[in-house]
Order: C-alpha cells, then structure tokens, then sequence
C-alpha cells in the first residue's frame, strides 16, 4: 500500500525506529462495504509466534519467525531468510469495530478482517414524495 493512498488503515505515524534483527512486512489493504482486510507476508511465524493488539486506535502486528536449522554437516552457501522479528503499525480509523477484529495465519501469510461498525457502512437513503 502506498503511503499516500485514501485507505482506511495507514501506517501509524509512531511506528517505532527497526531494531537489527526487525522486518517491516509487506503489507496490502482491501476493501468493501462491510470490512478492511490487512495481508502481511511474514513468512516462518506461526499462530503461536503472532502478537496482534489494538491500542489507542493504532493495530501492531508483531511476530517472531524461526526457521529449522539445517544439521551443522552443512554450510551455508545463501541466505534469503533470516530468523527476526516482524513489526508493523497501522492506524484505525474510527470506523473499524474493534471488538470484532479477527486474525489467521497459514503458510507465511497474516490475514486481519476488520469489520466496519454498522454506523460506517454505506446505506442508501429512500426519498419520499409528499
């Protein structure tokens, strides 16, 4: 997601400074009429490895990612993955119904569902005639 989209859920502002060792996973934002879903790849964490809060209007995502270690027989020759911690922050807007965020976790990718608090949907408006 760009850092200039309209999106309901933007990065926050406070977003702490990355430790060595810290990822910022990539992340993509879709919409529709009842829910914000949040994707993030955070590719070795597992549901037991996730920390997902709300607070103060700000949604952290934290997940630490392990990878089994090849015996010590081998050398390794590259590397594409490294053991860390993932970290990101996005703020909410006050649309979000924050009691009923749910997250999953399956093959190295994050999924958030956020529903939009009914007073936020879009409803159409009947006009009468007198």
């Amino acid at each position: 997601m760009a850092e200039n989209t309209p999106a309901k859920v933007t990065r926050s502002a406070g977003e702490r400074e990355m430790a060595e060792g810290t990822f910022s996973p990539l992340a993509d934002v879709y919409e529709d009429e009842s829910e914000i879903v949040l994707v993030a790849d955070v590719p070795g964490v597992t549901s037991d490895g996730v920390n997902i809060e709300v607070d103060r209007g700000v949604l952290t995502i934290e997940g630490r990612a392990a990878f089994d270690v090849p015996p010590e027989k081998y050398t390794r020759t590259y590397v594409g993955f490294e053991p860390g911690t993932y970290f990101r922050a996005f703020a909410l807007s006050d649309e979000i119904d924050r009691e009923k965020i749910t997250a999953s976790v399956a093959d190295g990718v994050l999924t958030v569902h956020m529903p939009k608090a009914p007073s936020a949907r879009t409803r159409k408006i009947e006009v009468k005639t007198k």
